[in-house]
């Protein structure tokens, strides 16, 4: 294993904690980033089952299994420097389809002043964790430190998110900062506006570089929707066309 901090190539994280996702999605992010930027970059996974050969050897694996956080809260350990270091870094979710060019995306990143870079909720007012640029500094730092000594904010913390969004808002909320909007797309919201709107649901997709599947269903559901119709079939029983909603562009990107 190599050092994941440091300065050099692009580093692009992400997060395998438990089997609920098989390694396969870890190896297609990483093919989809190899793709997709022309950058020199290093991906990196926290996977709490570090063994030898699971990924593609382009993936340097760190173990997470030390860090005792309960599934999404893993997240929140890569806001510490001890663990990632002072090199700003991207963080990507498993559950994407990267279906474009990232320049756009990584430009926006490294022009931006902001600490954290995030996804606005497509449903809540809050950070959406699934593509990040974080820059460490004390702010970002905070994150980790405040879950460390058990500040809980307003209580109740339903996911990583909500915590992340929490501690930048009630004290840095100027060191957070956006993607442009459409440029991390809902798939759900898109099949959502398909249903209505096709062509409006054709142009959102035109100026997305990821598409994040939240919830279900997850990519490999909208290719075989009769093997996992509760996310696909059940959702919309009587518009056969929106049970593998953009199956083409998986099959194009996801691989």
């Amino acid at each position: 294993m190599t050092s994941p901090a440091g300065p050099g190539p692009l580093r692009v994280i992400t997060v395998q904690a438990g089997d609920r996702y098989p390694d396969l999605y870890v190896n297609r992010l990483r093919r989809m980033v190899a793709r997709q930027t022309a950058k020199p970059h290093r991906f990196l996974c926290y996977t709490d089952r570090p063994w030898a050969g699971r990924f593609d050897p382009e993936v340097e694996v760190h173990d997470l299994g030390g860090w005792g956080l309960p599934g999404y809260f893993n997240k929140l350990r890569l806001f510490d420097r001890e663990v990632t270091g002072e090199t700003p870094f991207i963080f990507l979710d498993i559950t994407l389809v990267i279906r474009a060019p990232m320049a756009p995306l990584l430009a926006f990143g490294e022009a931006s002043e902001a600490s954290l870079v995030a996804v606005a909720d497509w449903n809540y007012p809050i950070v959406n964790s699934s593509v990040l640029r974080v820059r460490p500094d004390e702010h970002t730092q905070r994150v980790w430190d405040d879950w460390a000594r058990g500040e809980r904010y307003h209580g109740h913390i339903p996911g990583d998110q909500n915590y992340i969004d929490a501690v930048f808002r009630a004290n840095a909320p100027e060191r957070l900062a956006f993607w442009p909007q459409g440029m991390v797309a809902s798939y759900k919201g898109l099949r959502k506006r398909a249903a209505r709107d096709a062509a409006g649901a054709a142009a959102a997709l035109a100026e997305a570089v990821i598409l994040k599947f939240h919830g279900q269903p997850k990519p490999h559901e909208v290719l075989r929707p009769w093997r996992y119709p509760r996310g696909t079939i059940l959702r919309h029983p009587l518009r056969p066309r929106l049970w593998r909603y953009l199956a083409s562009e998986i099959e194009a990107h996801w691989r």
